[in-house]
């Protein structure tokens, strides 16, 4: 199974990137690529994607800086990309992103996905520069 990971680290606290992370809300503002928009759904959310919409669900553990990201077509049928937030010495944090290509991504759709995420790490670093 194909995999990537990205990381960046900033000089702002765990609890800072956690929380604008962990906030589904924030997606479009650092996932430029993938997250056009986020619409809330009977307390559930759908994400206008350039693969379409995709109903788009986190899983967060602050304690251990952790933020599964889920998605897919429908709420059965969710793939998921994982954040690691992790604290290091002097008030730093490292974020790293990783993607695995699952038999259900085709080596296109998985090309595109390797060079957004470059873009997406990048876009965290920006927002806490």
């Amino acid at each position: 199974m194909n995999s990537i990971t990205e990381t960046c680290v900033v000089t702002v606290s765990q609890d800072k990137v956690f929380a604008f992370l962990s906030d589904i809300q924030n997606l479009p503002k650092w996932s430029t690529k993938f997250v056009k928009k986020i619409m809330p759904l009977n307390g559930k959310y759908k994400a206008v994607t350039p693969i379409g919409e995709v109903f788009i669900r986190l899983y967060t553990n602050e304690k251990a800086g952790l933020i599964d990201i889920y998605a897919g077509p429908t709420e059965d049928n969710m793939t998921p990309a994982y954040l690691r937030i992790i604290s290091l010495p002097d008030n730093s944090t490292a974020i790293t992103f990783t993607f695995f290509q699952y038999a259900s991504t085709s080596d296109t759709i998985w090309k595109i996905f390797c060079e957004w995420i470059k873009v997406e790490v990048e876009n965290i670093r920006k927002h806490f520069s």
